[in-house]
């Protein structure tokens, strides 16, 4: 066998202990602070999930509390209540009911245990004083009614007289 010199040795531990110094950066030291970024980014993100779910939860109650504030507006209206009626009975009392040119119901949308209820009707040569009154008699927050959506286009038949479309909805349980 060779014998090494003092030289050698000192060059061979030298080399030994890079070596193993190498070995421990690249496989533990390394690996650890990886590890440890992975688990931060995972926690911030965790976090802002949580804080995303608190804001859901937040929201969720207020529509929560909106729902049951609806239900019993709902509960406090004329039992039997029917948006087509309401909507003769407030053409009849702004004098408008003679020129309602039609009526119909149309489809209703069911949310949960609401549903919505929608009515189209098409008023012909109508002045604009009586259309102002017959939307201030609709627009009914305590009824849960409202216009939806209006088409007004002047009468070409009669002076200083509109046609008017509209489709005006309501709220009522499933």
């Amino acid at each position: 066998m060779m014998r090494l010199s003092q030289r050698d040795r000192l060059a061979l531990a030298i080399g030994a202990v890079c070596l193993l110094v190498f070995v421990l950066v690249q496989f533990a030291y390394f690996p650890l602070q990886d590890k440890r970024r992975r688990l931060q980014r995972s926690i911030s993100s965790r976090t802002a999930s949580i804080a995303r779910m608190r804001e859901m939860q937040v929201r969720y109650r207020e529509l929560s509390s909106q729902s049951s504030s609806l239900g019993e507006q709902l509960a406090s209206r004329t039992p039997g209540f029917s948006l087509f009626s309401f909507l003769e009975k407030m053409a009849d009392t702004t004098d408008v009911k003679q020129n309602i040119v039609y009526m119909k119901p149309s489809s209703t949308i069911s949310e949960g245990d609401l549903k919505q209820v929608m009515v189209e009707m098409k008023l012909g040569a109508v002045s604009l004083k009586q259309l102002v009154s017959f939307l201030e008699h609709i627009e009914s927050p305590e009824n849960l009614v409202a216009v939806k959506r209006i088409t007004i286009q002047e009468n070409k038949k009669e002076k200083e007289t509109l046609d008017v479309i509209m489709q005006v909805i309501s709220l009522d349980r499933t």
